[in-house]
């Protein structure tokens, strides 16, 4: 008898091909997930300084943005508008007006929805 395991289908390795791997590059990152998650329940447009604000309070455990030091919310927006809100507008999750400052849900908020609830970030 052999512990040894099957080869496996390298074509079972494919499923879902590039837009799963979009998928799960987005879903890879903690600040993306949030963005995500909070989108699903907020008044939209959203504000990208508020959505920040946010994320910095759900980062420190905090129960309001209002008890925030100004610096790290600033911080979190830079990531966010110069490398986080991009990728996700580019892959239809999330539509980022650059000019207005504003992000809303995308199309393809959908295919997210039940590895968000998987993934719970709390």
């Amino acid at each position: 008898m052999s512990n040894h395991l099957p080869e496996p289908n390298l074509s079972e390795f494919d499923v879902g091909g590039d837009q799963q791997d979009e998928l799960f590059d987005i879903l890879s990152h903690s600040h993306r997930r949030f963005v995500l998650q909070y989108l699903q329940t907020a008044d939209t447009p959203l504000p990208v300084n508020d959505l920040a604000a946010e994320l910095v309070a759900w980062k420190n455990q905090l129960f309001s943005a209002d008890q925030l030091v100004e610096g790290n919310a600033a911080l979190v927006e830079i990531s966010l508008v110069h490398s986080h809100l991009p990728k996700m507008a580019e892959t239809g999750f999330i539509r980022y007006d650059r000019t207005r400052q504003t992000v809303t849900l995308g199309d393809r908020t959908g295919e997210v929805r039940a590895h968000l609830q998987a993934m719970r970030i709390d």
